[in-house]
């Protein structure tokens, strides 16, 4: 469970006591006699995007477990909230009621802590460097392999919680395509955050010509889909799982990071999401159906008896596509991961939407 307690606003202010606490709750025992900070990497500075994270070397006291890593990262918010508190309240919770059920690779947390509406919130993360873990990003190039590992992480998420009675009882909180979390806040603000986006920055504008339309018609046309997939039987999604919220480790292994987007919905959502951030659209265009495929007979063998169609799958694809240009990438500021990142994954998107005659699809 969270900690009910107030987290440091620096990282001067992180004590041994403040992290015994946080992860105490967690196991029982473990007492932090002193640690070191490694490295402090700051949200805005095109390596993290919407939290602070604090590299930290562990030293434990007398009588505390002897599995516990020496390495943490805090994931935090040291100067100032960067993103609407629900954010980082979903991450939280995510660890918090979900994360024990799930057969995935994801990082393993060693405590959390959330003041709710403030923004304040700490998460005791394993360092997956340890692991031999590497963070890609749209610049760089990622092998079908892993992307075929990463598609089957999401296959048994969305299996596990394939139309969910849950949803209507524990995992009620958890946020529609357009009610609650950041659902609410994209309906309320969304369009304006993207234009005053859009008019900031010129290589935004120059991406999103090809397509011919306005960001008032880019949004309404969303607004289309997200609807749509909101009367969907829904399953849980990772809710942003373009390459950069994923890891890679030795063997072509796939996990997923960042849940501060946790949602319920369409699967194609997630699928088509990290399809198109993940891979050059020459070699997406090579392998998208085998891909879908893949994802399919995956969600099978993970316990869904009845699965969509490849042609229901790349009908939904197709519409879910926008989501990632216009709510991923057009509203992200460039400062969150750095022009170049940002402006590769909004070409592929573009050049996605573009393959897949998506505009067409939703019209």
């Amino acid at each position: 469970m969270s900690v009910a307690l107030g987290f440091p606003a620096s990282v001067d202010e992180i004590t041994a006591e403040l992290l015994t606490t946080i992860m105490s709750a967690r196991t029982p025992g473990v007492v932090v006699d002193d640690f070191q900070v490694l490295a402090t990497k700051y949200a805005g500075e095109g390596v993290a995007s919407t939290a602070d994270r604090v590299v930290l070397e562990l030293q434990y006291g007398e009588g505390s477990p002897t599995d516990l890593p020496t390495r943490l990262i805090l994931k935090t918010m040291l100067v100032g909230p960067h993103a609407p508190p629900t954010m980082y309240e979903n991450e939280v919770r995510f660890y918090e009621e979900i994360r024990s059920d799930l057969d995935l690779e994801v990082p393993r947390e060693f405590g959390c802590h959330s003041a709710g509406e403030s923004g304040n919130f700490g998460l005791l993360m394993e360092d997956l460097v340890a692991r031999g873990a590497r963070f890609p990003n749209a610049t760089e190039v990622v092998g079908v392999p892993e992307i075929m590992s990463l598609l089957e992480q999401l296959a048994r998420l969305h299996a596990q919680f394939w139309n969910s009675p849950r949803f209507t009882s524990d995992l009620a909180w958890v946020p529609t395509p357009i009610r609650g979390g950041m659902a609410s806040i994209f309906t309320d603000f969304g369009y304006e955050l993207v234009q005053s986006q859009v008019d900031q920055h010129p290589f935004k504008q120059e991406l999103i010509a090809p397509l011919g339309r306005s960001v008032r018609e880019l949004w309404d046309l969303l607004t289309k889909v997200r609807e749509e997939q909101a009367s969907l039987p829904p399953t849980l999604l990772h809710g942003d799982p373009h390459i950069g919220n994923t890891y890679l480790l030795p063997g072509e292994r796939g996990g997923l990071l960042d849940w501060q987007l946790l949602t319920r919905g369409s699967f194609a959502h997630d699928v088509i999401y990290l399809i198109v951030t993940g891979l050059s659209p020459e070699t997406r265009r090579t392998h998208e159906t085998a891909l879908l495929r893949h994802y399919l007979d995956q969600l099978h063998a993970a316990g869904v008896s009845n699965p969509p169609t490849l042609e229901e799958t790349w009908v939904l694809c197709r519409k879910a596509s926008l989501w990632g240009l216009v709510i991923g990438w057009l509203i992200c500021p460039p400062a969150n991961y750095g022009e170049r990142i940002t402006a590769e994954n909004i070409a592929r998107t573009v050049t996605a939407i573009h393959d897949f005659e998506a505009i067409r699809a939703v019209g």
